[in-house]
């Protein structure tokens, strides 16, 4: 697998990659989610682990392996994620599936709740020259990390890890893309926190910058950054908003990015949700979740497996996407139409006013608002 022009330096699709079908879909992907384990340490509230009907449990290594494998000679994505659910770190062989990857040329990408960046994993990490590295910090103070459910593990632990782990990983002077993510709470879910009680982590704009300000000093205290540089960027921090998606490189390949409260397809709406009549989803077209079952499902925010087309035990990757079913889907989403039941209610409404709208302004919002709301900036620039 090769990563060609096709991607900038944060890993996003520009509109000059090159595509070709495998099956039924246009390839390469964005990425694929492959999902080593559902099991985690944390219990973030956030998070739909409470609601998961799925049993729990590891994806066979052989399975893995040869599912990169697959994705590697297919050519079928720019990298492979390990993250649906779960902490991959948690595999008791993530790192013979992870050396699998390296030795196949497939480039990785890890998404990890950072909580184990500070004990052996982290030593065993820094042996491994990763296409990047997503720390889902998402709670960035003490007060919030509450919101985590950590057990014993304590936010002083939990910082000093991720951010040792940060400097001793840079200091070998890799090319791996950095990305701490943190939890933008500006619009609350209703029927998340009618269950879950209030969700509260950056919610204004004001928050947004001191956040952003706070860690990316500590990010230049690591790595050495002059005062003319850091005042520049704290300008431009100052000129960063909280309604929206942002994807800020604080430094070369290293990068904040703020993920808005989602409530996973209405995971936690225990009222009637109206499906959706029409709508759009990058499902299928810039990624793909493979589940630790081996189940192939349309999209990462299906953590419950709902959406599954196949399953890769007896077959592989492309015979499901060639399959009638994923014809059907695929060929919707091109004309807005939305096919799988699934799809329907998480696209879906809770109110009639709402469903009228909702499909226009999510088409609208995603084929042609996504490059402002999704705006990379660079603050050192």
């Amino acid at each position: 697998m090769v990563v060609g022009s096709g991607y900038n330096r944060a890993g996003h699709r520009r509109t000059d990659a090159v595509k070709r079908r495998y099956g039924h879909i246009e390839v390469p992907l964005q990425r694929v989610h492959i999902e080593l384990t559902n099991v985690c340490d944390l219990n973030c509230v956030f998070c739909p682990k409470s609601t998961m009907k799925r049993p729990h449990g590891f994806m066979e290594t052989a399975l893995a392996k040869r599912i990169i494998s697959e994705l590697g000679g297919g050519g079928v994505c720019r990298k492979v994620t390990f993250h649906v659910m779960g902490e991959p770190t948690l595999h008791r062989d993530f790192f013979e599936v992870l050396e699998h990857a390296d030795s196949e040329g497939v480039p990785v990408g890890l998404t990890t709740n950072g909580a184990g960046l500070g004990g052996r994993i982290g030593e065993r990490l820094l042996e491994h020259d990763l296409h990047q590295i997503d720390v889902s910090l998402q709670t960035p103070d003490e007060a919030t990390f509450a919101l985590r459910k950590a057990r014993s593990l304590s936010f002083d632990a939990y910082l000093k890890g991720i951010l040792e782990f940060f400097a001793s990983y840079s200091a070998k002077g890799r090319d791996t893309i950095f990305k701490f993510r943190f939890l933008n709470t500006r619009f609350p879910k209703r029927g998340m926190e009618r269950r879950l009680g209030p969700i509260r982590v950056i919610s204004s704009t004001r928050e947004l910058r001191a956040t952003f300000r706070h860690w990316a000093e500590r990010i230049y205290e690591i790595l050495g950054v002059g005062a003319e540089e850091r005042r520049r960027a704290m300008d431009r921090i100052n000129r960063l908003v909280a309604y929206k998606w942002n994807v800020v490189e604080i430094y070369p390949r290293v990068f904040f990015e703020t993920y808005m409260l989602e409530d996973w397809g209405h995971a936690f709406d225990d009222g009637r949700v109206y499906n959706a009549w029409a709508g759009y989803c990058f499902g299928l077209r810039d990624h793909l979740s493979i589940l630790y079952t081996g189940d192939v499902a349309l999209c990462c925010v299906d953590y419950d497996g709902r959406t599954a087309v196949g399953n890769l035990k007896d077959s592989t990757l492309k015979e499901v996407l060639s399959s009638d079913e994923v014809h059907r889907i695929v060929r919707g989403f091109r004309r807005f139409q939305v096919v799988h039941p699934h799809c329907k209610r998480c696209l879906g409404s809770r109110t009639l006013l709402s469903w009228v709208f909702k499909p226009v302004v999510s088409v609208l919002a995603l084929r042609l608002m996504r490059p402002y709301f999704y705006k990379q900036t660079s603050l050192l620039g």
